[in-house]
């Protein structure tokens, strides 16, 4: 819990300096003022000192000096140390130089995406590297406030505004991530981490280096046949993709006009010596050989596709629905244990009875996919019973495929 309290960016050395200092002047003010005010509570004590015979002192050119020139030589040490701490902390690297992370705090979680539109619920940086926050939240959110201890820094992060940070970590390891201005029912919930590694484990999470095998549109795509080829029917420079195999079509071979079939001894042959065989209407010499520059698994998925039983392999790694759960900030309204929080639980919600307030009515139903999905996409429209109207709409925010992920990771 208290991993960096000794300051772990690279400007935590002068505002701890700052920190210091200040506290050191405080604490000699201190020390004048109520050691000032026992020695004369001593000295003119009524057991000591009668009242008159004490003088009337109005007047000490002296001291007035003394008790304004030096307090007002300590301020300006303050404001002069301050001011040099804001300045290092507030001039912000060039984004050229510099991680550029956009940060969105929302009732009541942290998301975080990278220039590649890689997203997180972490913040995941690289040692030793500056970096860059712009720091925002959803209109008709409230005021939150982004705060590391172990990196000195704060900023408020305003509705439908960007404000910015930037640091520069020094030590890897795990430093906490809080949110330092009141936001309602689960503002001491609303945490994550800082996570410091190395360049390459920095590289590696942003670009995983996976492997992953395509679907044929994708292959189309990375091979340039959409340039010429179209998936839908319409014509264009090539013949179209669309439904096409085993059917009838008319060539020219050799200088002579035939009509053939479509089958997979054709398409591979068309493949990889496309002027074998003209399709008719279409010239030749526009589409260079594929031969050898199409592996074999590749092939059989191009196959595949002109067959109709294309195979279902997608360049995107497999949808997690617990990561979009986490991502999004549902863990900041929504346990999973079945605690009690700002929003229903997770935990069994599949297939539980509940009621719920729609077009004004209250009526129970039981849980199903289809409650689920518009719970998710309209959270308004069927508010349950007993919850406030606090949830944002993520219609326009997740993809229907998003929704259906989400949706299978809480059946289970």
């Amino acid at each position: 819990m208290l991993e960096g309290i000794e300051g772990v960016s690279s400007f935590a050395g002068e505002i701890d300096y700052v920190f210091w200092i200040v506290n050191l002047i405080c604490l000699f003010l201190f020390v004048v003022t109520i050691g000032a005010m026992f020695i004369f509570i001593y000295k003119y004590n009524e057991k000591k000192s009668k009242p008159e015979d004490t003088k009337n002192i109005k007047h000490n050119t002296a001291l007035e000096i003394v008790w304004t020139v030096i307090p007002t030589i300590l301020m300006m040490v303050i404001f002069y140390i301050g001011l040099d701490a804001l300045r290092i902390q507030r001039t912000m690297p060039k984004d050229a130089d510099a991680i550029v992370v956009k940060v969105i705090g929302k009732k009541w979680s942290w998301s975080f995406e990278y220039e590649n539109g890689k997203k997180s619920s972490k913040l995941l940086v690289p040692i030793n590297k500056d970096v860059k926050l712009l720091m925002t939240a959803p209109i008709g959110d409230v005021l939150h406030a982004f705060y590391v201890a172990a990196f000195r820094i704060k900023e408020d992060i305003i509705p439908g505004q960007i404000t910015k940070l930037w640091f520069n970590a020094t030590k890897k390891g795990k430093f906490d991530i809080q949110c330092a201005e009141y936001c309602g029912t689960r503002h001491a919930y609303m945490r994550s981490h800082v996570i410091v590694v190395s360049q390459e484990e920095f590289d590696e999470f942003l670009n995983p280096k996976v492997e992953v095998k395509k679907n044929a549109k994708l292959l189309f795509n990375d091979l340039g046949c959409i340039g010429c080829h179209t998936l839908d029917g319409m014509p264009s420079a090539g013949p179209t993709f669309k439904e096409m195999y085993n059917k009838d079509v008319t060539i020219t071979m050799n200088g002579q006009t035939k009509t053939i079939k479509r089958d997979e001894a054709y398409l591979l042959s068309a493949i990889e010596e496309p002027n074998l065989h003209i399709v008719q209407g279409y010239t030749a010499n526009m589409m260079p050989s594929f031969k050898g520059a199409i592996n074999k698994d590749d092939m059989i998925t191009i196959m595949n596709y002109f067959k109709g039983i294309e195979t279902k392999i997608s360049n995107k790694p497999k949808i997690d629905g617990k990561e979009l759960v986490d991502v999004n900030g549902c863990i900041g309204c929504h346990t999973i244990d079945g605690t009690p929080s700002a929003g229903p639980t997770f935990k069994d919600i599949m297939g539980r009875k509940t009621k719920i307030i729609k077009d004004g009515k209250n009526i129970e139903i039981v849980i199903d996919k289809k409650y689920l999905i518009e719970a998710i996409k309209n959270p308004s429209s069927e508010l349950v019973d007993g919850y406030s109207n606090i949830m944002p709409p993520f219609k326009d925010v997740l993809k229907d495929e998003e929704v259906d992920a989400i949706v299978e990771y809480l059946k289970k």
